[in-house]
């Protein structure tokens, strides 16, 4: 974007001096150019170079040897040139958004500083006040040296932009060796700016002043770590994730093998269960329909109704699963059967417990209801054999 501003009317606050600026802001990227065509004894040419910080906040950072200050004195052929080294101290601000401060050093090699201005005074600024003050140091005392005050209002185009200053030419008589044309290359003034000395401070082709520290393990090492313990994390999870599986099969297996041991009337081991004895335990537990299989509200009555221990509702739908091998929905006698199979630890102890009930409920039936001390041999034995 190029825009380009002229002057209202001079303004001076002392009245010693009287001028026009033609004002040329260009933006290209993070680079700006600041050109400035001024009239007044002389005619003067002030051009200055930024970039945008690293920061990334508005403001902007003079590039040094940036600013360059030629006039054209009154007699004719000769030519007053100054330039000016600027530090990186040079910098604008953004205020708000509709004024800028901008501090440098003072110009024409004084030793001092310039504080300026811009306020935009409509939207998109079409017209802007800046006012400056130049301070130096005389013998340890700020003095100021010089106040401005500028009011510019946006021309339209680059083309009227200098045909304003061609129209200023011709009314203040400016001869042909005294103007300054406007559409000048830069480096015909001094100011042949290389790329490497753009990017001493443009942050779009220079090295960030914001950067990680570097990094004591490198990328490889913390991604084989970073990878370990991931796979350690799964094996820990899938490993608790089994044992909590196991668990719960265990639980299920317990209560459904007491309750078949309290229902089933063959004693003895799971291998002793005849086919006939484990279809007539099938037979009750389908109670309802009658039809050779087993839903899932039947086998939850089932389980629920005795006194082998309360199931959860999670851990019972965990055991119809894995008693419905065919995923029907359904439990059909060979499916019982195998599960029967599954439990023979489960239905040993709950035998082994159930009959250790019994022993201690016949044993102390005898020891009450026996007078005559020569049955209690024949009750011990037969407590044993029970």
């Amino acid at each position: 974007q190029s825009q380009q501003f002229a002057p209202i009317a001079p303004f001076n606050p002392f009245g010693e001096i009287q001028y026009v600026d033609y004002l040329n802001i260009t933006m290209d990227g993070s680079r700006v150019y600041f050109r400035s065509i001024v009239m007044s004894y002389v005619v003067r040419e002030r051009t200055s170079l930024a970039t945008t910080t690293y920061e990334k906040d508005g403001s902007l950072i003079a590039l040094p040897f940036h600013r360059a200050d030629r006039a054209r004195q009154q007699n004719p052929g000769t030519v007053a040139r100054s330039t000016q080294f600027l530090s990186e101290a040079s910098r604008s601000y953004p205020v708000n958004e509709n004024t800028v401060y901008i501090s440098s050093i003072a110009p024409n090699n004084y030793s001092g500083i310039t504080s300026s201005t811009l306020l935009c005074l409509v939207d998109d600024c079409v017209q802007m006040q800046e006012n400056t003050d130049i301070f130096i140091e005389t013998a340890g005392v700020w003095d100021r040296l010089w106040n401005q005050g500028t009011s510019y209002v946006r021309v339209a185009s680059e083309s009227e932009w200098i045909e304003g200053i061609l129209n200023d030419y011709n009314d203040r008589n400016v001869t042909a060796d005294e103007r300054i044309p406007p559409g000048r290359d830069l480096c015909s003034i001094g100011l042949c700016i290389t790329e490497a000395e753009w990017c001493n401070t443009d942050p779009n082709c220079s090295e960030s002043p914001y950067q990680e520290p570097p990094a004591s393990v490198k990328p490889g090492a913390i991604a084989g770590f970073v990878i370990a313990g991931v796979v350690l994390l799964v094996l820990v999870l899938y490993a608790i994730h089994l044992y909590l599986v196991r668990q719960q099969a265990k639980r299920y297996r317990t209560i459904f093998a007491k309750r078949i041991a309290d229902t089933i009337q063959v004693r003895g081991s799971m291998r002793s269960l005849s086919p006939e004895a484990l279809a007539k335990e099938f037979k009750e537990i389908d109670s309802q329909v009658q039809d050779g299989k087993l839903s899932k509200d039947e086998l939850w009555e089932f389980i629920s109704s005795g006194k082998a221990g309360e199931m959860e509702r999670h851990d019972f739908d965990a055991l119809f699963a894995a008693i419905d091998l065919d995923k029907n929905g359904t439990v059909d006698f060979l499916e019982f059967c195998a599960f029967m199979g599954k439990c023979s630890d489960e239905y040993r102890a709950a035998r082994v417990d159930r009959g250790s009930v019994v022993a201690m409920s016949s044993s102390r039936f005898f020891r009450e209801d026996i007078d005559d001390p020569s049955q209690a041999n024949l009750s011990k034995e037969q407590e044993v054999e029970s």
